[in-house]
């Protein structure tokens, strides 16, 4: 015999709803900044990459760098950020620096994203 009142278990239906809002919400912001980190570490890997191609054989020329970044971008499908490089020389010293910026659509408002690193080869 039943020992008294059932208990209710499980959500109802509007915190299902309100469950999959939030996630959705989630969902959308941080598949607009997974790209971001993407091109992020793209661009440390080729500054990286050029400090340490640097100490290896020392660069010739702004030319010959230029050269080693739009590989390197190319190798990672990331062409589109080659205009972002600049390559300046001053006496013996490269510095190389790189700046974009990103808008990220967000839901109540937009956000702007700047990207500006600087390394410097003695």
């Amino acid at each position: 015999m039943p020992n008294g009142k059932n208990k209710q278990r499980g959500a109802s239906a509007v915190g299902v709803i309100i469950i999959l809002a939030i996630l959705g919400v989630g969902a959308y912001i941080g598949f607009q900044y997974i790209p971001l980190f993407i091109e992020s570490g793209t661009v440390d890997s080729v500054m990286s990459s050029i400090e340490q191609a640097h100490e290896k054989k020392t660069f010739a020329s702004s030319a010959e760098i230029r050269n080693t970044i739009n590989k390197q971008l190319d190798m990672n499908q990331m062409q589109e950020l080659a205009d972002a490089f600049t390559v300046t020389k001053y006496e013996e010293t490269y510095t190389i620096n790189v700046y974009y910026e990103r808008q990220l659509n967000l839901i109540y408002k937009k956000k702007l994203i700047e990207t500006d690193k600087t390394i410097t080869l003695d």
